[in-house]
């Protein structure tokens, strides 16, 4: 399935908002024409306006009516207004729109989620309003590969190998609960590459070929490659001859690499039989893509899994330019402020794919006035009011001034 609209009210910083998201099945229209990368959404915009909380509302929603049993605990999601002495009887709605696969095995093209969060003092209740349910009843079994979807917040980290118990966590909560435990519990770990993939390589070494050749094209060229290998139980990285066990990677790689082990272990789980995993469909969405990653990394990630994984759609929250850069404005949702501390989701019809990382920061989807530090703002602004009254020697320190650092 994927993700077609969603309506939230009263939901954290949303006092009332509706957003549309695009995805490989959509069809262009004359407010959102198709971009080169049709399955990626990236929500952006400054820290507290609301880009995790829409993520949030996202994986509530893709939970259909088993919201209330998925062992998900609503903290702080019921919005309170800035001049709100007490905490009052309140409540919440998610109202989403997904459009169906027949991955799904749903006889309908659209199917719809309604969730309301209701607040009596300090708690709140996560609950299914739509008055239709039977359309969700796959979602409550955990082998079903229908209503496919998993989540990953920004404290995302992988479990050590000898701790991860799959059978332990499968008794313990919802499976699809799981798939998006990280975006609302900090200590939530990832489940380890060295955990379930060696199993593969004889039960099923078909698929184990498929993870490995993902791995390396979602890796990139000139970074780690997968070499498929165990030393101690721990899968080997190859760079110009250098090997390095998956613990010993940096964070930057152990970021990345551990939220696409466990990507792939939910695939691989979800994937109907006989099915390339490249074919599965749902929604992938990921707090802080760009977590620990290099400029240079930033500049392919998103192309990469766009090409990787055609069919998954990915909503992910960035701050980097150099990852916007990589996008068409189609593919941008702006968070921007509204009165009382709220926040709205919009698109800003501007050519943004190609700029540098200067020339988007400039721009509206920053904002900023300046990348220069305040000091040198300074500094440029005294000499060019100089240089305009004529004073020679000004204008030549401008010059240098512009190509050189304060030191």
């Amino acid at each position: 399935m994927y993700i077609e609209a969603i309506s939230i009210e009263n939901f954290r910083t949303f006092r009332k908002a509706r957003v549309e998201f695009i995805h490989s099945n959509r069809t262009a229209d004359n407010n959102l024409p198709k971009p080169k990368l049709p399955n990626i959404n990236l929500l952006l915009g400054n820290n507290g306006l609301g880009k995790t909380t829409l993520l949030k509302a996202i994986a509530l929603s893709c939970l259909g009516p088993a919201v209330s049993d998925a062992g998900i605990y609503p903290y702080r999601l019921v919005r309170r207004e800035p001049d709100q002495k007490a905490l009052n009887e309140n409540k919440a709605e998610i109202t989403a729109t997904y459009r169906s696969h027949k991955q799904d095995n749903v006889p309908f093209k659209t199917v719809e989620s309604k969730i309301q969060i209701s607040q009596k003092g300090d708690l709140e209740q996560l609950r299914w309003v739509h008055p239709e349910e039977k359309i969700w009843h796959p979602i409550y079994s955990s082998s079903s590969d229908a209503f496919f979807f998993v989540g990953y917040g920004a404290t995302r980290r992988v479990e050590k190998q000898e701790r991860a118990d799959l059978a332990s966590r499968k008794q313990s909560v919802f499976a699809r609960a799981q798939r998006i435990q990280s975006l609302f519990e900090e200590a939530y770990s990832l489940i380890p590459l060295s955990s379930w993939l060696p199993a593969f390589k004889s039960e099923n070494p078909g698929r184990h070929k498929q993870v490995c050749n993902l791995i390396n094209r979602l890796m990139g060229e000139g970074l780690y490659q997968f070499t498929g290998e165990l030393e101690d139980n721990e899968y080997v990285f190859e760079k110009n001859g250098l090997r390095v066990p998956f613990p010993a990677l940096s964070d930057g790689y152990r970021a990345y690499l551990g939220w696409i082990g466990d990507l792939l272990y939910h695939i691989c789980m979800t994937c109907p039989s006989g099915q390339k995993l490249i074919d599965n469909h749902g929604i992938v969405m990921v707090d802080e893509i760009d977590l620990h990653i290099h400029p240079k990394w930033q500049v392919n990630i998103l192309p990469t899994l766009a090409k990787a994984l055609p069919n998954i759609q990915f909503i992910v929250t960035s701050h980097s330019p150099l990852v916007v850069g990589t996008l068409e404005w189609m593919n941008i949702l702006l968070m921007v402020p509204g009165p009382k501390q709220s926040s709205t989701p919009k698109r800003i019809y501007s050519g943004i794919h190609g700029l540098d990382a200067d020339q988007i920061l400039l721009s509206d989807f920053f904002g900023m006035k300046s990348t220069r530090v305040k000091a040198k703002e300074t500094q440029l602004e005294k000499l060019t009011l100089r240089a305009r009254e004529g004073d020679i020697s000004a204008a030549k320190e401008l010059i240098k001034a512009l190509t050189n650092g304060m030191e």
